[in-house]
């Protein structure tokens, strides 16, 4: 009886993502502390978040019907969002209209999906490489077609993903750059969830990843989790950039079983690999969950391969969360997180960005979006039935000189005055991290998220920011830098049109 229930359960699960919605949608800030109070997760390992599922959590009015979503339908579901705040952080303003509209069709067993997104910043965002001069500048953020079955699903299409046991971000897949053209497969059982993502990224649209080199990039990555019941679920995940210059794409990384760690170990390519663990456990209580990533950037067991001595960059991302602690009925938690990222994560020398080496896509990482850094934050939340949320907490920051197009051999002059040189290797060495001049920042934030129906939302953001040496530059005060933002969403969600059986 007790695997009959498992299996029932994972055959739910594995209908729901047939009528879920994609991630980058309205209902994803509170879908991320519905996930975060333990109410939900988005597969049935809990690490893979490509799409907002219905939660038990609430009254029903924000999430898809499952009875009615699992029919089969036409949906169209527009946003029209405005944002507010007292800086200029984007890019120059202070404010602006982003636009998407969601187009969802399914039939049986396949799915097809497409997300329109326009956005205001678009036109004065650098990396934005399309056409600026129209009336609106947009992109497709989704478009694919899904063939999904009882025990998981092939994808094809354009696809932006979260893979890791946090709805939003992750320190080696995450939904940080724009989408890309690939393919996805899942396989999953009572005991085991496993995803295979291969991604193309022609030369047309890799320009700024290789230097302006003719090379073709290919993105590998898979990921294996096991299921240990009510203790939660822990696996392994591995990530491949590479280029051709013509032909076929490698097989070996094609090969969704093959192990990128030992293909890059033995040398038998060329290559970026990125290899991590992911956790998401319930040691000890049902209502304590400790989860987080351990990313190593090109892993290294020794340093006695001619021409491959880059020493290992390391990433961390921990998190403890204790769920309905206090004498309330109100859902309730406290979470602690800490994030560190290595100087060197991510990045490569000049030589292996002009092979196409780099791990981004449009120049924006493929994992969290900046290196060179940490961050500890304590956040106690607050969620009420009638669709509101409230968290208040505080963080310290640092971010060091480092970022992402930061080349590993560096001998000039403010390297040096940096306290940054080379070893016996020939790679950079730093006498810290984060490096160089360090940018710190301690905030007490607050965070007011209300939902009316599903038509309405809006959010009010309070950073109380103290600051040293903002943007790394020296200042021997530390400023006060409050950061306030006001957010209104309006949608329409009830857009259904039954289709014939």
């Amino acid at each position: 009886m007790t695997n009959f229930i498992k299996i029932a359960a994972l055959c739910l699960v594995g209908a729901w993502s047939l009528y879920a919605v994609q991630l980058e949608n309205w209902r994803l800030p509170y879908y991320t502390r519905a996930a975060d109070l333990g109410f939900n997760g988005a597969s049935p390992s809990g690490m893979f978040w490509d799409e907002i599922v219905p939660t038990p959590f609430g009254n029903g009015a924000l999430w898809p019907d499952s009875a009615q979503y699992n029919s089969n339908h036409w949906i169209l579901e527009p946003a029209l969002t405005y944002s507010a705040r007292n800086d200029t952080e984007y890019f120059g303003g202070n404010h602006f209209t982003h636009f998407s509209l969601l187009n969802d069709i399914k039939y049986k067993h396949l799915l097809i999906r497409q997300v329109l997104d326009a956005d205001s910043r678009y036109n004065a965002d650098p990396l934005y490489p399309w056409n600026k001069q129209r009336f609106a500048a947009g992109r497709i953020a989704e478009a694919y077609i899904q063939y999904g079955w009882s025990y998981g699903f092939f994808r094809i299409g354009k696809l932006n993903r979260n893979w890791g046991p946090f709805p939003d971000h992750s320190l080696i897949l995450s939904s940080n750059p724009c989408s890309y053209d690939a393919f996805e497969l899942k396989i999953a059982a009572s005991f085991f969830e496993f995803r295979d993502l291969f991604a193309v990224m022609p030369y047309a649209t890799s320009g700024l990843d290789a230097n302006g080199a003719p090379n073709s990039r290919y993105l590998a990555v898979h990921s294996l989790n096991f299921m240990m019941g009510k203790w939660g679920s822990a696996g392994i995940s591995e990530s491949v950039i590479f280029s051709r210059n013509t032909g076929m794409p490698d097989l070996q990384y094609v090969n969704p079983i093959s192990i990128y760690t030992v293909i890059n170990t033995n040398q038998e390519s060329d290559a970026n690999l990125m290899l991590a663990f992911q956790w998401n456990l319930h040691p000890v209580l049902q209502n304590v969950a400790l989860k987080g990533q351990l990313l190593i950037d090109d892993i290294q067991v020794d340093n006695k391969g001619s021409g491959d001595q880059k020493p290992n960059a390391w990433g961390g991302d921990f998190a403890g969360t204790i769920n309905k602690f206090l004498p309330i009925n109100t859902p309730h938690a406290l979470s602690v997180e800490y994030v560190f990222l290595s100087r060197w994560l991510y990045t490569v020398s000049d030589a292996h960005t002009e092979n196409g080496q780099r791990y981004t896509y449009l120049d924006q990482s493929l994992g969290f979006p900046i290196n060179d850094g940490d961050k500890f934050d304590a956040t106690f939340s607050l969620m009420s039935s009638n669709y509101k949320a409230f968290d208040i907490g505080i963080s310290y920051a640092r971010k060091g000189q480092g970022r992402l197009d930061s080349p590993w051999k560096d001998q000039s002059d403010s390297s040096r005055a940096l306290g940054i040189v080379p070893n016996t290797l020939g790679y950079r060495i730093e006498p810290q991290i984060p490096s160089g001049i360090v940018e710190g920042t301690f905030d007490a934030h607050l965070d007011a998220l209300v939902y009316f129906k599903n038509f309405i939302d809006a959010r009010v953001e309070l950073h109380n920011r103290w600051i040293k040496n903002k943007g790394n530059v020296v200042n021997p005060s530390i400023k006060f830098d409050p950061l306030v933002s006001f957010t209104l969403s309006l949608h329409y969600a009830d857009f259904f049109v039954p289709l014939p059986r």
